[in-house]
């Protein structure tokens, strides 16, 4: 039986639906649903079976979350009105963590004896690497540049978020240091002992989970700014 929450979702699938695709009142419909499923966290989370990948569960669970909000968006006529929302989100995320566990299966094989594991960049970004199981990032908004010429439209985008997505993508447990905050600080030119002093957390987990985001989200910036 449906919940309230399920109805809700349904709702906003439908409305989405009957607006044209690309149009302001089919992205507004989409944004409502994507932040009412971040916001009472309905995705699954599937586990990890590999030994080797266990420790990189948020960098996956972050990866294929966007993917599953790119597909929300790019196919929501075929969701089935008969039928709750969630299990319709929910099959598809299982197979798109999946494909993220795999791609880091095939990118990142770490050794025992390693203790620094390189991680193979996304077109321009790079320099990113993994020491003792923390990111070190270096240019931080170079590499955000890179990803488009005009760095007023970058910030236009991160500002205005209109998947909710940058403002979504949060620290573990810390609801309050979003990406978006983040970026927006360090295009900003504010040092990373700022933040880090402003939000009370070591600057290796800012740098950590700004570095796999901004990874994350580069085909998504450039396909919105292209």
């Amino acid at each position: 039986m449906e919940d309230e929450i399920d109805l809700q979702l349904k709702q906003l699938a439908l409305e989405a639906q009957q607006h044209p695709a690309g149009s302001q009142e089919r992205q507004i419909a989409l944004t409502k649903l994507i932040d009412q499923i971040y916001r009472h966290n309905r995705l699954t989370r599937p586990r990890i079976d590999d030994d080797n990948l266990r420790h990189l569960y948020e960098d996956i669970y972050s990866e294929a979350r966007l993917k599953i909000v790119e597909h929300i968006c790019q196919n929501i006529d075929i969701y089935d009105s008969q039928k709750p929302v969630m299990p319709w989100v929910n099959h598809i995320f299982n197979f798109r963590f999946r494909d993220v566990c795999d791609r880091y299966t095939n990118q990142i094989r770490p050794r025992m004896n390693q203790t620094r594991i390189k991680i193979l960049s996304i077109d321009k970004l790079e320099g990113f690497k993994l020491e003792q199981e923390e990111w070190e990032i270096y240019q931080d908004k170079a590499s955000m540049l890179q990803l488009v010429e005009d760095a007023e439209m970058l910030r236009k985008l991160i500002e205005e978020d209109p998947d909710n997505i940058f403002r979504n993508t949060t620290v573990r447990g810390r609801p309050d240091i979003t990406w978006q905050v983040i970026a927006l600080a360090r295009l900003d030119d504010e040092k990373w002992e700022t933040i880090s002093q402003r939000f009370d957390k070591n600057i290796s987990t800012l740098q950590s989970f700004f570095d796999r985001n901004l990874r994350n989200f580069s085909d998504y910036i450039r396909n919105k700014l292209q």
